[in-house]
């Protein structure tokens, strides 16, 4: 079998991995939102309320992007328009994308119930996301055939790729 063989075509590629890979892509578009909304942040300038919610609706924002960018493909590869069901199904499917953006929010409202300064995850932030952004390249490529060398280049390749707005959002640009 050829090694450019599709992912379909390959015996132990199941309904379950095929959900996990496109869950990861969906989890990856709110970290990068959160990472890219995080370059224009300035600590202290809004109450930790308004963090929050503003880091849900980016998050929202990101599940509405992923959505209508996933109903034109499907409909461009097949030629008609889907059915309610099936947009109905890759619409919540979009939800995924709320992840992180939840798990940040969640992280601001639980700093302020226990009293954390702010301030720590300001800096924690940047460090979370390219994590994040290393365990989903490796995650989406290791799912695929259980390569581990292929994994690894994955995720080393996002986590350079995503150090771009690490280093941007730490050189104040």
């Amino acid at each position: 079998m050829s090694s450019v063989a599709t992912a379909s075509s390959d015996p132990n590629w199941s309904e379950s991995r095929k959900k996990f890979a496109r869950g990861t892509a969906s989890v990856l578009y709110g970290v990068i939102g959160i990472m890219t909304a995080d370059l224009a942040y300035e600590p202290g300038v809004a109450p930790m309320y308004a963090e929050a919610v503003g880091a849900l609706l980016i998050g929202l924002a990101m599940a509405l992007t992923h959505s209508f960018v996933e109903l034109v493909q499907d409909e461009a590869r097949r030629g008609s328009h889907l059915s309610f069901d099936e947009a109905l199904d890759l619409s919540r499917s979009s939800l995924l994308v709320m992840t992180f953006p939840a798990v940040v929010a969640a992280l601001i409202m639980m700093g302020r119930v226990v009293g954390l300064p702010s301030a720590l995850l300001d800096r924690c932030l940047p460090y979370v996301s390219v994590v994040t952004v290393m365990g989903l390249g490796f995650g989406s490529s290791y799912v695929l055939d259980r390569r581990l060398r292929l994994a690894l280049l994955r995720a080393v390749s996002w986590t350079l790729i995503s150090l771009v707005l690490f280093a941007a959002k730490q050189l104040g640009w």
